[in-house]
Parts: structure tokens; C-alpha cells; sequence
């Protein structure tokens, strides 16, 4: 799936292939380096750019900087732009948990996120001084998270509810699209990779490594695997 949003002369295209964004026939996405499509691009600039149908910041904000498409100052701060990284900022409140309070699109299926998508490009690009957004923690933080069971001894949750992502120390989280294994702190990072490595070799499934974080696709033989140890099914509804 694929839709358009043109602003200011300039193309936006969101591509439900993707996952990060491409620029004169290049992708460039975040890995385990740390090193976020934000730095990646910084000298780039293009009339149109491609991206993931999402409206993470991630690669939104440097979307719009490769297009030369004005938006608040506030998206700019490190501390904001490492938020990609270090999960933890979620802890405290925030415009940016406030933003995606508004906007977010995860755990939608795809045709549902294109309207939310054109409302961030818009709010992003119509608020470029005034930002009309208080410290709010993220809505999802507030609600109880969903155990499903355990693997290894880790626990598996069904992230269309919670943030159980923020809340476990090491967790396997069941998103609508893919299957993460993912931790908010640094100290456990190789215990994540350990355990996608042995994920990998059993279900021969492939995965894309991030900062603290590996992703793989929503199989079924990863489902099955998961299952054997799981009290519940831990195919959540879609």
C-alpha cells in the first residue's frame, strides 16, 4: 500500500514495504550502531523522499528536514531525536508522548493510518513556531499491559495494550505486523540479541537489529515456538 502527501511543492510518499526511508534510491534505517535516520541524512536535501507508513518521528521529522518543510524547533532536541533510542525518555512527560497521544499509528493495520498520517504532516507543518502541545505521559503507559506467557523464561506480551516495551526489563512483544524482543535499558541489550540469535536458528527466520532492540516478522513459526511454553495463545487479534 501506498498513498501521497504533497506540501509545498514537495512529495512525501508512504510505502507500507518500508521501514525506514529512501532518498535517491537509497534506504537508510536505524541499526544496532545506534546511528539514527535523523544523523544519517543531515546534509541531504530532495523535492520528494519515500518512508514508512507511520508516523514515528523517526523518520517523519527528517522527512520533512530533507524537504526543507518547516516544523517546531522542539523536534530538533537531542533529547527528543535520541528518544528513538532510549525508550526510557517515555518515563517522564512530554510534548512528544502528547504527539503521539494525538497521532500515533501503532498497532493500526495500515489503510487505517493513512488519515492520522496526513493529520501529523499537517499539524507538524502548520505549527512551526507555536506548538500547541502540553507534557502529558503516553496514554498507553497508563494501561495495564497483557501477559500472554513465556518463553525461556521471558515474558510475552500483546502490545495492542500497555506499553510493555517501557514497563519489562526484557520482554517479546507481539505487534500487528512483527514480533520484537526488545529492553529499555542498555545493561541488557546482548541478552535481547542472545536470545534472537537462538529464536533465529530454531525457527530459521531472519531479523533486523536496532539499539536494544531486533525485530522479525510475524511467522508462524515464531508464533508456534512461542506457544509451546505459553499458558494462553499468543496470537493476539489483529
Amino acid at each position: 500500500m501506498k498513498f501521497e502527501v504533497k506540501r509545498d511543492g514537495k512529495r512525501l510518499v508512504f510505502d507500507s514495504d518500508l521501514r525506514g526511508l529512501v532518498v535517491g534510491g537509497k534506504e537508510y534505517v536505524s541499526g544496532r550502531d545506534g546511528n539514527l535516520v535523523y544523523d544519517q541524512i543531515l546534509d541531504l536535501k530532495a523535492d520528494g523522499v519515500e518512508l514508512q507508513m507511520s508516523s514515528n518521528t523517526s523518520t517523519l521529522i527528517p522527512a520533512l528536514r530533507l524537504l526543507s518543510i518547516a516544523y517546531h524547533p522542539y523536534f530538533d532536541r537531542r533529547d527528543v531525536v535520541e528518544s528513538q533510542n532510549n525508550i526510557t525518555f517515555y518515563w517522564n512527560r512530554s510534548k512528544l508522548a502528547t504527539f503521539y497521544n494525538r497521532f500515533s499509528t501503532d498497532e493500526l493495520d495500515f489503510p487505517k493510518r493513512e488519515p492520522i498520517i496526513r493529520e501529523a504532516v499537517d499539524f507538524l507543518a502548520n505549527h512551526t513556531s507555536n506548538l500547541p502541545l502540553k507534557d502529558a505521559f503516553l496514554t498507553k503507559v497508563l494501561k495495564p499491559c497483557k501477559l500472554l506467557g513465556f518463553y525461556q523464561g521471558f515474558p510475552v506480551f500483546d502490545s495492542s495494550t500497555g506499553f510493555a516495551k517501557l514497563q519489562s526489563r526484557l520482554g517479546i512483544h507481539i505487534d500487528t505486523e512483527a514480533i520484537m524482543v526488545s529492553t529499555p535499558m542498555n545493561k541488557y541489550e546482548w541478552d535481547v540479541y542472545e536470545l534472537a540469535e537462538e529464536i533465529s536458528k530454531i525457527t530459521g527466520l531472519e531479523f533486523s537489529k536496532k539499539k536494544n532492540r531486533v525485530v522479525f516478522p510475524k511467522d508462524k513459526r515464531l508464533l508456534a515456538l512461542l506457544e509451546q511454553e505459553s499458558p494462553t495463545s499468543v496470537a493476539p487479534e489483529s
